[in-house]
């Protein structure tokens, strides 16, 4: 039975794709960062045209639109290095990933993700949600090593002031879970499951659950 979740616009978030639970540490290359925006439309960092996203591989699936089998982004340059970035909202979602966006997809295919959820002030969530604006008009270069889909995704947390560094350790999707998770214990919510997007209107979103 579905869960559904009306997220407002002092919402913000992070979705790891891959990650089962709060406890489950994904492998490097099983795992994609993606964040939501005040309101809940998701959004995440690129690499190659969507063929790269995460801290080593991620959750890609195939080098084409035609190949869904779960595995790593088939897509690469020899190290992985200065790949054309991209930004992906909901509309770009549903073309290089629609399992990001359609729970009945994610459970076709067994895409599990967990999602943790802020409340924050009107100006973090305006500056959260600029840092994402500014990104798509130059994005830059996806990079494995300092430059993928969490290394992003950490600095809109930084630039909205709700974290004041970076990811500890590795810039992976689980590892800036862990940091936001620790560092808001007891005010964050956290879901697991198959997770789809639902417009409600305007620019408001829910987030459904299987």
């Amino acid at each position: 039975m579905s869960q559904v979740y009306s997220l407002k616009l002092n919402h913000v978030g992070l979705i790891v794709r891959g990650k089962h639970s709060h406890d489950h540490n994904p492998g490097k290359m099983e795992q994609h960062a993606d964040c939501i925006l005040p309101g809940g439309q998701p959004v995440g960092f690129f690499g190659n045209g969507g063929d790269a996203s995460s801290g080593v591989s991620g959750p890609s699936f195939g080098s084409s639109s035609n190949s869904w089998a779960a595995g790593p982004s088939a897509i690469w340059n020899s190290k992985g290095l200065n790949m054309k970035g991209m930004v992906a909202y909901i509309e770009d979602l549903r073309k290089i990933r629609p399992m990001y966006v359609d729970a009945a997809l994610a459970k076709k295919y067994d895409i599990k993700s967990t999602v943790l959820l802020l409340e924050v002030t009107k100006d973090q969530a305006d500056l959260f949600k600029r840092y994402w604006t500014q990104l798509k008009l130059n994005p830059g270069a996806f990079n494995i090593l300092g430059g993928n889909c969490s290394t992003h995704a950490s600095e809109a947390f930084i630039d909205a002031k709700i974290l004041t560094k970076g990811i500890p350790g590795l810039d992976t999707p689980n590892n800036l879970y862990k940091q936001l998770s620790e560092k808001y214990i007891g005010k964050c919510q956290t879901f697991s499951g198959y997770i789809g997007v639902r417009n409600k209107g305007r620019d408001l979103y829910d987030l459904v659950v299987e």
